[in-house]
């Protein structure tokens, strides 16, 4: 059975065919050598889907429906120095459904990013390698504690072994968090036992929470 690929198409759609970027035309005929005719799956990246077939630099149109979020989760996250390791975390957090991703200034933290063009491609890659159906938000910019959506649930290794359902799960830097930026009221979450990289920290946070 052939490879059915699946394609972040931009909205609004209108009329029986979308159009495809050059990028994506090159990539569907001369990567994945397909022809007009041949299958494909689509999304408009806010939760409408469909399987519709390639035309002239398009694909036309065929049966649609909508997709509701797999889960409600924001991870507010310190972001990891190397710019691999950011691009692997901004991978797996969209290919598990996380609504949005935003990036923690903190005191031990490097608190620098890759460019919002880099962090969207890596999004749309992740996306489309997993079929979904809703691209992961991400802020441009570094969030301060007070912009975290409540409530909000910090890992931290020493803290409780189960929590209540957050609306944002919070990861700290490589170097932990400073005890005097750590909210007074906070919901400490212990993920285990060994000490987890922040990536892998986000990974298992968000697993746990939409198993």
């Amino acid at each position: 059975m052939k490879h059915v690929p699946h394609m972040v198409v931009g909205a609004p759609w209108e009329g029986d065919a979308l159009n495809l970027s050059i990028v994506q035309w090159k990539h569907v005929t001369k990567v994945l050598r397909m022809n007009r005719g041949d299958k494909v799956s689509y999304t408009d990246g806010l939760g409408r889907i469909g399987l519709g077939v390639l035309g002239d630099k398009t694909v036309n149109r065929g049966e649609e429906s909508e997709l509701p979020r797999s889960t409600d989760i924001v991870v507010a996250c310190a972001p990891p120095a190397n710019k691999d390791r950011q691009r692997f975390l901004v991978e797996k957090l969209a290919e598990l459904g996380v609504v949005r991703l935003q990036w923690l200034k903190t005191a031990h933290g490097k608190n620098r990013v890759a460019s919002s063009p880099k962090v969207f491609s890596w999004i749309l890659g992740a996306v489309e390698q997993s079929r979904g159906a809703w691209l992961m938000e991400t802020d441009p910019h570094l969030v301060d504690w007070d912009d975290l959506e409540s409530p909000v649930v910090v890992c931290r290794p020493g803290g409780q072994t189960e929590v209540p359902r957050p609306r944002t799960v919070v990861i700290g830097p490589e170097g932990g968090f400073g005890d005097e930026e750590l909210p007074s009221d906070g919901v400490f979450w212990d993920l285990g036992p060994t000490i987890l990289r922040v990536e892998s920290a986000a990974i298992v946070a968000v697993a746990r929470l939409t198993k």
